[in-house]
């Protein structure tokens, strides 16, 4: 192994240009090659780096140390079993799959193969989302929590919005809560009604041990882009809110303080992006030779929960 890590991308749409831009940053880590379908259209790519159309080259690669996977979601489970079947660590977009047979599946390989994960749950790897995780020292007295995401879009004829905007949600719930739900109960707040794409809004609810319950709102057709994320106590209310405020809120009798950390978490800057954050951590699990499959085993409990979602709103 070269002192920089030699990092293979699969899949270069809008996501994998974020990896390509955040990692040409990064010291310890070298992009060594891009496989993507159409490399006829990636001229801007091909002066700087291997840019090739076989995905199997990369997962077979002897010159490369971890994988990322910005594929669709559809491409996910065949990617990755060969990746992880060539004992190549991983970063994947999420969802993990489709489906939890597929999440099972790779979780059985990467635990056979012994093979690091990690699912791109971005917010996990937001500054401000591990500082309130880490840093609120009354964060095992909440009462629930409260979440609101979404945009006008995107519209899709592959997937709903279940699993383009749940995941991020459900994953920071139960990442927080460190247990999974006891019940489970989801219902359409607002649908309209296209033959081409699917556009609604979902609210699922979630209740955990100790009468702890949470609150998951989100969707495609909302006038504006949201995510907030809110623990509440009996008197007050801690806020994650990336799109309004740099740092979390600390909200009193509807009045917002804003908590500023003093100084950075875990050795990374508390103004990296969530990407950096993530892939930081992806050099370390692979310098370190660690064996780290946390986000792989919360990857396929959201999956899990997906699919319940989704057999409730059939029933409904």
């Amino acid at each position: 192994m070269t002192n920089k890590i030699r990092l293979g991308l699969i899949g270069v749409g809008k996501w994998g240009m974020n990896y390509v831009k955040t990692i040409e940053n990064i010291e310890e880590a070298e992009l060594k090659i891009i496989a993507c379908k159409d490399k006829k259209n990636k001229s801007h790519l091909t002066s700087n780096y291997k840019v090739i159309d076989n995905w199997h080259e990369i997962t077979q690669s002897k010159e490369i140390d971890g994988i990322i996977i910005a594929t669709p979601p559809e491409t996910h489970f065949e990617i990755a079993s060969e990746a992880i079947n060539n004992r190549k660590p991983i970063v994947i977009e999420k969802p993990l799959a489709l489906n939890l047979k597929n999440a099972n599946s790779i979780l059985s390989v990467a635990l056979e193969k012994q093979v690091s994960v990690k699912v791109n749950h971005i917010y996990l790897y937001h500054p401000s989302y591990r500082f309130l995780k880490k840093h609120i020292s009354d964060r095992f007295n909440f009462n629930s929590i409260y979440s609101l995401a979404g945009n006008w879009g995107p519209f899709r004829t592959d997937v709903s919005p279940l699993w383009d905007w749940a995941p991020h949600d459900i994953a920071m719930c139960l990442d927080f809560m460190k247990e999974i739900p006891l019940e489970v109960d989801a219902k359409l707040t607002k649908e309209i009604f296209d033959p081409n794409k699917s556009m609604l809004n979902i609210c699922i609810n979630l209740r955990f041990s100790n009468n702890k319950y949470a609150e998951l709102n989100f969707g495609n057709i909302m006038e504006t882009k949201k995510r907030v994320f809110k623990i509440i106590y009996d008197n007050k209310s801690y806020i994650f809110d990336p799109f309004n405020f740099k740092f979390i809120q600390q909200e009193i009798n509807f009045k917002l303080k804003e908590i500023k950390p003093i100084k950075s978490i875990n050795s990374y800057s508390f103004f990296d992006s969530p990407l950096k954050v993530l892939i930081d951590d992806f050099i370390k699990v692979i310098k370190k030779s660690k064996f780290d499959i946390y986000d792989l085993k919360l990857g396929k409990e959201v999956i899990k929960l997906i699919e319940i979602v989704e057999s409730k709103l059939d029933k409904k």
